[in-house]
């Protein structure tokens, strides 16, 4: 298994509350944009989901460097 990045921040360019984020490992990168609905998702839970598709795509089962995630994201 190889080491993982995973980012979350904010894209206002794009819109209030728009996040882009991006799952990045020696097999390839997985990124998504989510805009908020009523209550914001915990960065956590969309790790869960990016990763998910990731392993399912690049065929790799890299793991989260720790700490997973960067100073922007919310938790």
């Amino acid at each position: 298994m190889s080491a993982m990045e995973f980012t979350a921040r904010d894209e206002p360019a794009l819109g209030p509350d728009v996040r882009r984020y991006r799952v990045a490992c020696a097999h390839g990168v997985s990124s998504a944009l989510l805009l908020a609905g009523r209550k914001p998702a915990a960065d956590l839970a969309v790790l869960d989901l990016l990763l998910a598709g990731h392993h399912s795509r690049q065929r790799c089962g890299c793991l989260p460097a720790m700490p997973a995630l960067t100073i922007d994201a919310r938790a």
